[in-house]
């Protein structure tokens, strides 16, 4: 169990975000702890992966959310049950520690990066994207808004990609924080970016389905250059000018530490 000094605070407003920036492989001694804290339903996921790096982050996303979850309250990372929503939205299961009551998480992972999003009684989602690989433009009419593809196809040529990138970021972190996947369609909602640093979000028909919240605040971030993160959270008690976003980088059962992240855009609202 963490000692006391290792638990983190996490008050109503905070949103908790922890980056771990991550290579093909690790040493046999971490895999073999990292190993020994996993389920055997999730040791057998990962196996069935085909490639040893796609191995190696699966074993180091499930060691991250475990051992990050423990830091938050006095439960051995081992402990931790999760269950899966219809949808396949993991939520804590057990143990209902007091502490652990409400705690909230999502998470995402994209080339060289996995990113965990830790709340307490905040719907959120969190999507991250490597930037650097090749946008499917050709996918945009098909599965953005209309004002989006629009938005999207009056840009110069030059900097379509990084756009295309951030909207889809953005609809990821809405659908995962709504717990439905594509049950919700992508072209049902939409993101207005052109004014820079902001973000207009509005939903173009009634296909999002009922919403029980009474609206939701985006931010974007860029953790490194080639590395995109949206968050989407539900506006509750704290809206998005006093919700602290709060940022560790952290190598699983190795180090972490604080870590300062340009945000890039956020809600219009604001």
């Amino acid at each position: 169990m963490p000692s006391a000094a290792s638990f983190i605070s996490l008050p109503a407003g905070e949103i908790h975000l922890w980056f771990c920036f991550h290579g093909d492989a690790g040493s046999p001694a971490l895999t073999a702890a990292c190993r020994a804290l996993l389920s055997a339903q999730e040791l057998s996921k990962q196996a069935r992966f085909h490639f040893a790096r796609d191995r190696h982050r699966e074993l180091l996303t499930r060691t991250l959310v475990r051992s990050v979850l423990s830091r938050y309250a006095p439960v051995v990372p081992h402990a931790w049950q999760f269950t899966s929503n219809a949808f396949g939205r993991p939520r804590i299961g057990a143990p209902d520690a007091l502490e652990a009551v409400g705690l909230n998480f999502n998470l995402s992972h994209t080339d060289g990066l996995i990113v965990l999003a830790v709340a307490r009684h905040i719907e959120l989602g969190v999507d991250t994207e490597n930037i650097e690989r090749k946008a499917a433009l050709d996918v945009a009419n098909h599965y953005f808004s209309p004002a989006e593809a629009r938005a999207l196809d009056a840009l110069p040529a030059a900097f379509q990609a990084e756009r295309f990138f951030e909207l889809w970021t953005l609809k990821e972190s809405y659908i995962k924080a709504r717990g439905l996947g594509l049950q919700i369609p992508l072209d049902s909602f939409g993101f207005a970016l052109d004014d820079p640093g902001t973000i207009g979000f509005a939903r173009s028909d009634s296909r999002t389905g009922d919403d029980p919240a009474q609206g939701w605040d985006f931010w974007q971030l860029r953790p490194t250059p080639k590395h995109l993160v949206a968050l989407c959270a539900a506006q509750g008690h704290a809206t998005s000018a006093t919700t602290r976003i709060v940022c560790r980088e952290i190598a699983p059962l190795e180090w972490d530490r604080p870590l300062a992240v340009p945000t890039t855009r956020t809600s219009a609202a604001i």
